[in-house]
């Protein structure tokens, strides 16, 4: 079993709101598993417009404009809901990838646990906080199976919050989630201790 407890990060801070007025375009916002409903939405205008007795040219002028319409409608709710889920994962993952350099740079690379990363960012809205926390393998050949803790603190040391992360697998070279959360509590710094159980 190898433990490894990380020296105190800092948490990083994003706006929400200042998100909005530098909007990122992503190809997920325009096609998405979602849009099939305009599909599913668009056959049953067909279908009623053939019921209903309407000529071929009316049934296909219609049925074309009331899908882009239905496209246009859908694509709102879905693109803001999307880009800040994307926007979450890219600077994520941003920062995850910065940390591995900093730690190559720095010659911290001796051992399999300093191939493990965690990282924990913060997305500020007007009264709380997300709080997204990343995790990622950069070993290139070893798999990491085991549990990972995260400590939270704020500006005065004291513990924010303590969550265990379960039976974590990560590939070689993989990144993933583990986890988003929600608290109205000031956060400075996170450090975080995982065990691995090759047993597993």
């Amino acid at each position: 079993m190898i433990q490894g407890l990380e020296k105190y990060c800092t948490i990083p801070y994003f706006n929400n709101s200042k998100r909005g007025k530098e909007m990122k375009l992503y190809p997920e916002m325009f096609i998405s598993p979602w849009h099939l409903i305009v599909i599913v939405l668009a056959l049953i205008a067909f279908i009623g417009l053939i019921k209903g007795g309407y000529d071929r040219k009316t049934v296909l002028r219609s049925t074309g404009l009331s899908t882009l319409a239905f496209y246009f409608i859908l694509t709102i709710p879905i693109g803001l809901i999307t880009q800040e889920s994307l926007y979450k994962e890219e600077t994520m993952l941003t920062d995850l990838d910065q940390n591995f350099e900093d730690k190559k740079i720095s010659s911290e690379l001796q051992s399999f646990k300093d191939y493990i990363l965690v990282h924990a960012g913060a997305y500020k809205n007007e009264d709380d906080a997300d709080i997204v926390i990343y995790a990622g393998n950069y070993h290139e050949s070893q798999t990491f199976r085991g549990h990972i803790t995260l400590f939270v603190y704020d500006q005065n040391d004291e513990e924010v919050f303590t969550e265990m992360y379960k039976n974590v697998t990560l590939a070689p070279g993989e990144k993933k989630k583990l986890d988003t959360t929600f608290t109205s509590q000031p956060m400075e710094t996170y450090r975080y201790r995982y065990e691995t159980h090759p047993q597993m």
